[in-house]
Formats: C-alpha cells, structure tokens, sequence
C-alpha cells in the first residue's frame, strides 16, 4: 500500500472558500446583537498595563510594528537546570546525571562563595562533562568576573562553550572595562552582560515594565562600554537578556516578541547592526508558585514553557514545582523537567518557527505591548537611566502602582489562582508533617508573590489545627430556590475553605428553632445564610435572632449582597455579607480575628 501522501489528492484551492469572509465591523455588529442587555465592552480585555485588546481581530482592525519580520528561522530552545554549588563533587554529580537523563543541553552553577570560582574548584565541577556540547552558565557569588572569564579561557574545550555570566556586571574602572571584553575574546559565544528582569518581575512589575526595564539596562550596558571605546556590535554580542515567564499565555508569548522588535532601536541608536540581539533567557515565575497546592504548579509551568518556547526565547529553565516540602526534590525535579521532553519530543513545538507571526490577535498584542513598554522606557531615560530611575525610586513607584491593582484583582477573586484564592486542597500527611518548614518557607516568599497572602492565611489556621487541635469551622444554611441558594452555599464553601475553615455541614432547612438548633449541633464558629427568596430578610432576621439566643458569639453571615434593609439584620445579630466583589482575603482575616485564629 502506498504512503497516506500519496494518496491524498493535491489542490491549490484556499480552505473553507465556501465560507463568505466577515470583516471586523460587520462581526462586532453581530457579536452585539448576539450580547443583548451585556455591554459589549464586558467582551474586552484591559490589560495589567493598561491597554484595552478587543475579543476579535481581522485586517479591519489589528495593529502590527513596522519593519521587518522575526530574524528566527526555527524554533530550538536549549534546556537549562539550575544547579546550587555549594559541594563541588556533588553538583558535579547533579549536572552529570541530568546531561545522561532528561535531555538538558544547558547548565546553570549557581555558586555559593567567591572561592568556587577558582580554577581547582572549577576543574572538580566540570570534570567529566562535554564542555562544549553543553552551554555553561555561572550565576551567584561572582564577585570578579574578569577573573572567572580568564580562568573559564583556560580550562580545555572552554572556549567552545556557549553559555554565559548570569550575574550583572557591577560598575568598575574605565581600564578594567576593556580587560573585560579582552579576557571574553577567547570565547566569542560566551555571553557574560547580563540583564535580569526576574527580580523585578518578582516584586510585581507588569510585562511592559519588564521589557521597558530590560531596554533601559542594555541601553545603560551600551552606554558604558561604547564609553570605553568598546565596539557597539561587541556589546549586544555580550549581552544575555534574563526575563521570567508567566501563566498569562499570549502576553507572555508577546513580550519577548516585542522585546526583540524595539531593541533594534536601542541597537541603531548607538550604531550597532539591526539584525544583532542579544540572546534571550527565560525562567519559569516563581511569583505565582503556590506552597500548599504545588501540584498546580506544574499546569502554571506547562503554560509559561509553551508561552516561553512560541516567543522564541533562546534559553528555557524550569524551576521544579516543589522545593521539597510536599514532595522530593528530585520527583519535583523529574516531573518539571518532563515539561519540557514532552513539548519538544511529543508535542513537536520545536518544528514551527515563530507561530506567532500572521495571527492578527498576537501581533496586535504584539505590538500594544511593545506602545506601552517604549512610553516607560522612554520615562526611565527622562529619568537618566536606568541606573539613576533606580535610584531616585522611579522603578519602584512604576512598580508598587502596578502591583496595587494586581492585588486587588487577587484578593476580590477577579483575577483566579487555583488553589490559592480558589478551590483550596487539603493538606498532604507530608504537609502536615512539614508544617514548620511551609510557614518558614512562605515568609520568604517574593515581594511580588501573587499567593502568600492567601497561603500566609491558610497556614496560620491549619498550624492551630495541628498544634492545638483548634480548627474554625463554618455551617451552611441553605433556605429557598435550591438552584439558587446551592450556588450561594458553593460559593461561601469555596470562600471559607480558602482561609483554612472547616465546613462541618450544608443542609436545606426551615426557618424554625428547630433547625437553629441542627445548625450548631456541631458548634460551628460561622453560619452562612444561603437565602434564595424575593426577600430574604425577614427570613434572614428570625434565623439571626435565633442563632444568638442559643448560641451568644456565634456569627452569623449572609451570602449574598446587602439588601435595601439590611440595617434590620444587622440589628438582628448578621456580622457580615460575602459576596462577589469583596475583598476576600481581608474579609477571611477578619474572620480569622472574630474566631481566635490569631
């Protein structure tokens, strides 16, 4: 039988021509029609940094860049593990494994002291591996990096290697600059300019700050060393470009796109070639890892890998999705590392160069971001630099004021993070069991982190359940249109659960003493009242009284936004309404005070 190609019949015919097209407006139109009362408007996006995209692009209405197209051909991403070098021999051991077992074609040394770099310790580390198959970076305590470059130029098969510096290179004396570049020459695909943007994505910062950051740091790096009479087009060949990829997947595939698109300004502008760009690293974000949930991670860092992989970054390190606590280190370790082999050797990514290119939503996007990335950078120049926007604490307020309505996005449930402000999971035996290490652990958590404080709150009840036995519990009333009050009670366990309450029932009762009496047969600290009636507060009042004259301190809420008389169940004994649009986490601190949690 002949192959399944050669019995499809070739056409030149374009793909659905039986299909009339639609232009943008005409959609729209039909798009509000279809919405009905729901504003269109409800349809479209604003971005974290403050652009509005559309649902729907088409040639009516997307917005490209200018110039030419991406300069990547093909798609090849190098796999990076993060080694922690504090033993020699056995990082050396690590690194060694990981080249024979999950395809890593990278490695970073993240040393530990200053005397690690020195040539006997360098030597014992490398031993054994194929130096210039396998790119080698050093990040961590390089405190001489002329120094590590004239050591790494002497070890055997070095000045093959193609890996990098992924310390910055701190300011030093006009001399010592053009020794720099003179002890790299040995090694022309050795990279040792870094500019890592990772830690200003952890404290908060937007995509467009992170590229807007990451243009002012190279534009500064040119500045310095062209100073130094050193060749513009030697600099951005230096250079290695450090951003984090996170789980919003087409911003996070746009950003390095339109990083790439403007530094072709920054490189003309000191009289560089166009088409030279510095190469580009991505880690997966540590600002959305959850600590009691981890396994959640690793769906966050599949997104961010694909995200990673289709912008075309050059590098890719996957930090493993657990640091050991809920479990090991190396079966976090193997499963992170999976991401990768299955998206190169199954899913086939690494085929398909820039699939980004053509798509009117993406290069629209695309090209949003790139707008608002330039106005901030063009801000930190006004400033002086980036050096002196740091400085004057520029950089810090662009990022607090993005970082504020970050967390109110979060913390009213707008914005989702499973497991965290959502659909919580018990904790495991081994949680449990590592109870003092999780609290230690989420106090060192990034400025930024988009969990800590819902998993800060959670931690605190369940470290009083384990320690004391304590644990604040909450009933359910249910009362009314069982579809509507079964979504209220959904919501209010949801609600509870993500403060480390125990929900001890949820039943459909009367209003009557009687059940008053069955709610708090369990002596819960909370009763929500799920009342789905045209009015509920006369119900909601008598079900009120009640609960506090057999149970005075017991806290009744009510599911559900305040209604015109609410005052009368105040009056009655309601502390409080949770509802969406509230601010969940301050909401479950209260709770957690009015209970005894802390």
């Amino acid at each position: 039988m002949p192959p399944y190609h050669e019995m499809t019949p070739s056409t030149n015919k374009q793909l659905f021509q039986e299909f009339p097209s639609v232009d943008w407006n005409t959609w729209k139109a039909k798009a509000v029609t279809d919405l009905r009362d729901t504003p269109y408007e409800r349809i479209m996006w604003t971005t974290p940094d403050g652009f509005t995209l559309e649902p729907w692009y088409a040639s009516g209405n997307a917005v490209t860049l200018p110039g030419q197209q991406e300069p990547k051909q093909r798609n090849i991403w190098r796999n990076c593990r993060r080694i922690k070098v504090s033993d020699t021999g056995k990082a050396n051991r690590e690194a060694l494994d990981s080249l024979l077992s999950q395809e890593v074609t990278a490695l970073e040394f993240h040393l530990g002291a200053p005397q690690l770099c020195q040539n006997e310790s360098l030597c014992e580390l490398l031993q054994g591996i194929n130096i210039p198959a396998a790119a080698i970076y050093f990040s961590g305590a390089v405190t001489d990096q002329v120094s590590l470059l004239e050591t790494l130029a002497t070890l055997p098969g070095f000045i093959e290697n193609s890996g990098g510096l992924l310390s910055e290179t701190p300011e030093t004396l006009p001399e010592k600059e053009n020794r720099l570049f003179s002890a790299a020459d040995a090694m022309p695909g050795f990279r040792f300019l870094a500019v890592d943007t990772v830690p200003w994505h952890e404290q908060g910062a937007t995509p467009s700050q992170e590229i807007a950051l990451a243009l002012a740091a190279a534009s500064d790096l040119l500045n310095r060393f062209t100073s130094a009479d050193i060749e513009p087009g030697r600099i951005v060949g230096a250079m290695e470009i450090i951003m984090a990829a996170g789980s919003s997947h087409f911003t996070e595939l746009a950003k390095p796109r339109a990083f790439r698109k403007l530094f072709r300004h920054i490189a003309a502008a000191y009289g560089a070639e166009k088409t030279l760009l510095p190469r580009l690293f991505a880690r997966t974000s540590p600002r959305n890892l959850s600590l009691l949930d981890p396994f959640t991670n690793v769906l966050r860092q599949t997104t961010e890998t694909v995200s990673a992989v289709l912008g075309g970054y050059d590098t890719l390190q996957i930090t493993p999705f657990d640091g050991g606590l809920s479990v090991s280190e190396s079966d976090a370790e193997r499963i992170s590392g999976n991401i990768h082999l299955i998206l190169k050797e199954e899913s086939c990514l690494h085929r398909v160069a820039d699939p980004a290119a053509g798509s009117y939503y993406l290069e629209t996007l695309t090209a949003e971001l790139a707008k608002a990335a330039w106005n901030v950078f063009l801000e930190l120049e006004a400033a002086g630099g980036f050096a002196s926007a740091i400085q004057s604490g520029l950089v810090k307020q662009k990022i607090t004021e993005g970082n504020t309505a970050k967390r109110k996005t979060l913390e009213n449930r707008k914005k989702t993070l499973i497991g965290v402000n959502r659909y919580p999971w018990p904790l495991t035996p081994v949680q449990e069991k590592n109870i003092a290490a999780l609290q230690q652990a989420i106090q060192s958590a990034p400025e930024g982190s988009e969990t800590a404080g819902f998993e800060r709150l959670r931690l605190k009840a369940e470290t009083r359940r384990i320690t004391s036995g304590f644990q604040p519990s909450v009933f359910i009333w249910l009362s009314g249109d069982p579809g509507i009050s079964f979504r209220q009670a959904a919501f209010a366990d949801d609600f509870f659960r993500c403060g480390g309450f125990a929900v001890t029932g949820m039943t459909q009762l009367d209003p009557d003493e009687k059940s008053c009496a069955k709610a708090l047969e369990n002596n819960p600290d909370i009763v929500v009242l799920c009342i789905a009636e045209k009015d509920p507060v006369p119900t909601a009042e008598t079900i009120c009284r009640t609960l506090c004259a057999l149970k005075p301190g017991i806290i009744p809420v009510m599911a559900g936004k305040p209604p015109e008389q609410k005052e009368l169940l105040l009056t009655a004994g309601l502390d409080s309404f949770i509802h969406t649009g509230v601010n969940v986490l301050d909401m479950l601190q209260s709770y957690h005070l009015k209970t005894g949690v802390q």
